[in-house]
């Protein structure tokens, strides 16, 4: 998570100011488009971080050919806050949201979100999966804590893992699933997990838009727990 959001944080904030340079001196320059890129929950225990252990070659692919960030900080340790100050670029005392059930407009009713301004500025802006907080795995297939007024167009994806939550093996029962130390190795199927979906419906949006200046979020819920995968990638890690 840290990774992916600082690189394009770091990318979003110098589009922004980019945007609001050209909307002031109206200058038709070429416009640059925005894939954000968010995964839930994951560290920097990846092999471009120098854990060969691990297998992460498309995250270290764009290690390689982009922006690699080693000295960063989250506001605050929850999902929920740290997403909208790195969306609003305000702190969590500003728009008074310490905790996950709190919608940040309550107190910041005008305050402008980086997908909201590329969408003031003629951007297409989309979301698919999870950018905003949502609960993992209670709100996955909804909108959440989603704000509206930052997107033109919504994908919310539910795949089988969401189907299976009952066959989870829980160690921590009397913990809920987004927070208990739980697993399902899923045996292979045709059925798409909800980050495929997430994946697939990206690209969509991609093909789809891909003739205009876009903003386009895509989500990945994992690897919040509870952790569900296909068996293939448990594989790869014997204990």
């Amino acid at each position: 998570m840290k990774f992916n959001l600082l690189k394009c944080l770091f990318l979003g904030i110098t589009l922004v100011s980019y945007a609001q340079e050209k909307n002031k001196t109206g200058n038709d320059r070429e416009h640059y488009n925005v894939l954000l890129i968010m995964a839930d929950d994951l560290s920097t225990d990846l092999n471009s971080f120098g854990n060969n252990r691990i297998k992460s070659p498309n995250i270290d692919a764009l290690a390689k050919d982009g922006l690699t960030l080693q000295n960063a900080y989250c506001t605050v340790p929850l999902c929920g806050p740290s997403r909208v100050a790195i969306l609003t670029g305000l702190s969590p005392d500003v728009t008074k949201t310490p905790g996950n059930k709190k919608y940040f407009r309550t107190e910041v009713p005008d305050a402008v979100t980086m997908p909201q301004l590329f969408k003031q500025n003629g951007y297409f802006s989309g979301r698919v999966g999870k950018i905003f907080h949502m609960g993992v795995p209670g709100d996955i297939g909804t909108s959440g804590l989603d704000d509206p007024r930052s997107w033109n167009k919504v994908v919310n994806p539910k795949g089988v893992d969401v189907a299976l939550e009952d066959q989870v093996i829980n160690f921590t029962p009397e913990m809920g699933l987004g927070s208990a130390a739980a697993y399902l190795s899923v045996p292979d199927t045709t059925a798409l997990h909800t980050d495929e979906l997430v994946a697939g419906e990206t690209i969509k949006l991609l093909k789809e838009h891909g003739d205009k200046p876009f903003f386009i979020a895509a989500g990945f819920f994992r690897p919040h727990c509870p952790y569900i995968a296909p068996r293939k990638f448990f594989d790869l890690y014997p204990p």
